[in-house]
């Protein structure tokens, strides 16, 4: 028999606990998608409950953005993301992002009150992000070509609308993704 009493964590604890033991990690990619291999079509669901594949939008460079709204670097980067989306051309580029919230209304009301308008998108159960993508740091950024295949990441916090990364995004639209492997946290 397991006695609980105010000194043993619970499970709930425990969880909010490891989930967070990922969020803000500045660590080497661990995650299963391979550079240059096409980018795997995810599993997500809406934030109106819909379960739907995201593919990556073909003919545009996507910049794919996983994040959470308990992580803290993730809440602090969305609305450099939020820029970026609006200063890249929506005919070449598209800004997506995929929470790994449970409850929609949360991610909604949060994205309302930030003022985030890019699309976002739910994996609620991890699926996408563990089994799928294997990534374990949070935030987690994929840049994934127009022709669906992984060009980049960034693990960790970012400031998307730096000069230096808009340029790198511009030349890895044209085919020169070497800049893509200059950004790094904090870039």
């Amino acid at each position: 028999m397991i006695r609980m009493d105010i000194h043993t964590p619970s499970v709930a604890w425990v969880v909010v606990l490891l989930m967070l033991a990922g969020c803000g990690k500045t660590v080497a990619p661990t995650d299963k998608v391979v550079l240059g291999e096409p980018f795997p079509s995810l599993k997500v669901t809406s934030l109106d409950g819909e379960v739907l594949p995201l593919a990556a939008a073909r003919g545009k460079l996507v910049v794919l953005n996983i994040w959470a709204t308990w992580c803290g670097p993730c809440r602090k980067e969305l609305p450099s993301l939020q820029r970026l989306s609006q200063t890249l051309d929506a005919r070449r580029f598209e800004v997506l992002g995929v929470a790994l919230d449970e409850d929609a209304h949360v991610v909604r009301e949060y994205l309302i009150d930030k003022g985030v308008s890019y699309p976002n998108w739910l994996d609620p159960a991890l699926k996408a992000a563990d089994d799928v993508l294997g990534i374990t740091a949070y935030p987690y950024t994929f840049f994934i070509s127009p022709e669906g295949r992984l060009l980049g990441r960034v693990v960790g916090l970012a400031e998307w609308d730096d000069p230096k990364v808009i340029r790198a995004l511009e030349a890895a639209y044209r085919g020169d993704t070497s800049g893509l492997a200059t950004l790094s946290p904090h870039s």
